[in-house]
């Protein structure tokens, strides 16, 4: 809840969530939950604990014409209405659709029952809806900055391997290891890992010695024609490096270096120095 919280109280509105108990009728599903499945022993398990202490943390609505609708807290609800509870604790606020949908998402971050996919996948929607940066996100979620970019960076793995970890077969550590190897070879390690319950330690010294084999760059992938020089990629940094040369014979101070190349994805740091201004006829570093 703490995520949620940071989110609440820092969404860069005036706005201020009401805590109050509201009775349970009278609050409406989100049509918008990201969560689909809801386990029915746990659902149980959770109502006869609810019985027991009651409600801890309260669910998330906003008003309507009537009654509430959810935004976040579906399994304490549902729990709630299985414990034959009349009222339940809610913060009520503001938002728009939209927002809704993001505070579902940030809850579920915030679940220890989702898988490191299925919580990179909510982040990469929270990003993709907000615009934010990860430094921004990481901030109002509660997470760190390199623990956000840790979890964004599974969404980059074959989806086989994916669904290993969202299965639980493979851990968050064990397959971020795989990262930037082609996918076939994802899929072999990947394998092999839970066959032999390879600890991570050992996974990322396999997919290190498989990416640095004679021949071959760690993220080279057969299936990516576009890497080669002659081809797209090719020809986007060859437009690069004219543009870099250019600016620095006008005397700009600015550098470029290729930093990844995996999983289809280029990574180019571009970078300029204005602390200080370069002779014309200064020659490149």
């Amino acid at each position: 809840m703490s995520g949620m919280m940071h989110f609440l109280q820092d969404d860069g509105t005036s706005r201020k969530p009401e805590l109050a108990h509201v009775p349970v009728e009278s609050v409406h599903p989100n049509p918008r939950q990201p969560r689909q499945h809801f386990d029915v022993e746990e659902l149980q398990q959770l109502a006869d604990s609810i019985r027991e202490v009651g409600v801890l943390q309260p669910i998330v609505v906003c008003k309507q014409d009537q009654g509430y609708e959810l935004v976040a807290g579906e399994r304490r609800l549902r729990a709630a209405k299985i414990a034959g509870l009349a009222t339940i604790p809610a913060l009520i606020t503001e938002v728009t659709p939209s927002e809704q949908q993001i505070f579902a998402l940030v809850e579920n971050i915030h679940r220890s029952d989702l898988s490191a996919v299925e919580e990179a996948m909510c982040l990469r929607d929270i990003l993709d809806r907000t615009g934010w940066t990860q430094v921004d996100a990481a901030k109002r979620i509660g997470l760190s900055q390199a623990s956000l970019a840790n979890k964004l960076r599974l969404l980059r793995l074959d989806p086989e391997v994916q669904r290993f970890v969202i299965e639980g077969r493979l851990g968050e550590r064990q397959a971020r290891a795989l990262v930037g190897l082609p996918e076939e070879e994802q899929r072999s390690l990947a394998k092999q890992a839970i066959e032999e319950n390879t600890p991570a330690g050992e996974v990322e010294r396999l997919a290190k010695e498989t990416g640095t084999k004679p021949g071959r760059r760690s993220g080279d992938r057969k299936d990516l024609p576009f890497a080669g020089p002659d081809g797209p990629t090719g020809e986007l940094l060859k437009e690069l490096a004219v543009l870099v040369e250019g600016n620095r014979k006008r005397g700009i101070p600015i550098a470029w270096k290729v930093k990844e190349l995996a999983q289809r994805e280029l990574v180019v740091e571009i970078t300029v120095d204005l602390s200080k201004r370069m002779e014309p006829s200064q020659e490149r570093q």
